[in-house]
This record gives structure tokens, sequence and C-alpha cells, in this order.
């Protein structure tokens, strides 16, 4: 009895540390400001953002991409300086994350050989759809026609493709994640 009372509550404890680290992440990192300009539904929003600095890379896979972006912001650049993980990290044709607010491709480190493009993505409407939890391919594709659907019944006008903006470290647990699908609103 004592022994399963000690694995409860060292369960306990470290389930309380998981969950602490993925708010921790969740409250530090930096996120693009956006303003709300209207709800569509409890998950749908249709958001203003200001223009935005990217790195982007195009690679096979999201496990392969990822790295190839990693590298450049925790210093292997040509100045070895860090720069800030800031979230969302976008997915698309390409795999992106957006530079902190400070940085634009005018004074951003460069890239040590790394396959990197910059982009300034200007100022621009989002419609968005919220979820939690997983983003493997069979739920973004779902979440994906909600989004369009709800749209649609709305007469919002989109242009471009459905992308998926995910918020969280690959640590965070499920219940905690925020992830987005979004696309570009008229």
């Amino acid at each position: 009895m004592k022994a399963q009372y000690l694995l409860l509550t060292a369960a306990g404890f470290i389930l309380m540390l998981w969950m602490s680290w993925g708010l921790y992440v969740i409250y530090s990192t930096e996120r693009p400001p956006y303003e709300v300009l209207q709800s569509l539904s409890a998950d749908v929003e249709l958001r203003q953002y200001e223009a935005q600095t990217w790195i982007s890379t195009t690679q096979e896979t999201d496990h392969a991409a990822f790295p190839v972006l990693a590298s450049y912001i925790f210093g292997g650049n040509k100045e070895g300086r860090q720069v800030s993980m800031t979230a969302p990290v976008i997915t698309g044709a390409k795999m992106s994350f957006i530079l902190p607010q400070e940085i634009s491709a005018d004074n951003a480190p460069r890239p040590d050989g790394q396959a990197i493009d910059f982009s300034t993505v200007p100022a621009r409407k989002l419609a968005t759809l919220e979820f939690a939890w997983w983003t493997d391919p069979v739920r973004v594709e779902q979440k994906t026609s909600e989004l369009l659907d709800i749209l649609q019944a709305n007469g919002v006008e989109t242009t471009g493709r459905v992308f998926l903006m995910r918020y969280n470290d690959p640590w965070a647990p499920p219940f905690l994640r925020r992830n987005e699908v979004a696309i570009e609103a008229l």
C-alpha cells in the first residue's frame, strides 16, 4: 500500500512538473500581436496582424525543416548570435519561424550555409481556428474543413492556402497545446 502511495505521489509530481513546464513556455514565448476583429464561433476568429519578418526553409518533412531553422536561431549563423524563439511555428508549403519584432531582414544575422529564406510578411487579416492536442494530418484536415465551412457560412472571402500554426514545443502536454489552422481573409 505504501509503495502504491509513493508511486502515485511521484507520478503526480512528475505530471505537475510537466504541466508547469508547458505553462512556462506558453507564457514566456513571444507571439506576434494581433487584434481580434470578429469572432465567428467559439474557436474561429478574424484577426488583424502587423507586418512580420519570417525565416523559412523548404525540406521534405517538418522533422527535416525544424533543425535547419533551429540551428540558425540557436546561434548557428555567421554572427554566432542567438535569436529568441517565437511562436507559432508555421507550416504549409514551407516551415517558417517568425523573428522577434526588433529583428528585420535587414538587421538579422546572416545564415551560415543553411537553406533559409527571409521574407517580410505585410500586415494582413487572417481567419483562424484554434484547437488543442495533436496536429496529425487527419486532424489538421478536419480542422481545415471546419474552418473553411464556417468562413463560407459567414460569407468570408479568402485568398491563398490554409496553413498550420503550432505554438508549443514538442514536450508540452497535449491538452495544453495551442494549434491553429489559418488562411488569409479579404
